[in-house]
């Protein structure tokens, strides 16, 4: 995640996402078939200069399009941000890929990602010592990429079973530097925590959207 100022675009579909091997964009965790589903397409841009920062497509499993369905109806509900992000963070089926449109140093990422933790604490999402694990955890985790740092084109996978996280970075050259699996409550929180807590960098744009979905 990057730390800026940004102007999102978001697409958001609800229905039957086909995908089978690897995913029809290219990686090594395939977007899920089940149905229904919940897909959002994002592009990050700084405000200023307009420069394309990377793109975000986000799934959300059966369980949670159905408790989105109010929102998503021929006549959808007037939509309550707190309620629906609340819905979005603790979903416990979700697939997300993160293409880089831009190449970003590793500490100015990684502090992204601590920026938008700090905020799922405060938040009580996660507890402080869930933060402190993830936050003190990153850099080890992300340590294949130190000499590299995130090139044009890398992508970041994740996905979301439970209380299970499985994480890979695929590069532009289609190596795998990344491929872990974690296990615990908070690993799925800090992900959908850090897209939908207030103030993140993601929250306003996928909750504008999903209002405006018809």
């Amino acid at each position: 995640m990057v730390v800026a100022a940004l102007v999102v675009v978001v697409e958001l579909t609800i229905g039957l996402l086909v995908a089978s091997g690897w995913a029809q964009q290219g990686g090594p965790i395939a977007e899920p078939t089940l149905h229904p589903a919940v897909r959002m397409d994002m592009l990050l841009e700084k405000t200023i200069f307009k420069v394309n920062v990377l793109t975000l497509d986000l799934w959300l499993g059966p369980d949670t399009a159905r408790q989105l369905a109010p929102w998503l109806g021929p006549q959808p509900r007037e939509a309550a941000p707190d309620s629906v992000a609340h819905i979005g963070i603790y979903s416990q089926d979700a697939w997300a890929r993160i293409e880089f449109l831009r190449t970003v140093g590793l500490d100015r990422f990684l502090d992204g990602i601590v920026s938008n933790l700090r905020r799922t604490w405060q938040a009580g999402i996660l507890t402080e010592a869930e933060y402190e694990m993830i936050a003190q955890g990153l850099p080890n985790w992300f340590s294949p990429l130190r000499e590299r740092n995130i090139i044009k084109g890398d992508q970041l996978f994740y996905r979301i079973r439970g209380d299970t996280l499985r994480t890979v970075f695929l590069t532009v050259g289609g190596q795998t530097p990344i491929d872990q699996t974690d296990v615990g409550r908070e690993r799925g929180l800090s992900v959908l925590g850090g897209f939908f807590v207030e103030g993140s960098d993601f929250r306003e744009g996928l909750l504008t959207s999903l209002s405006s979905v018809h």
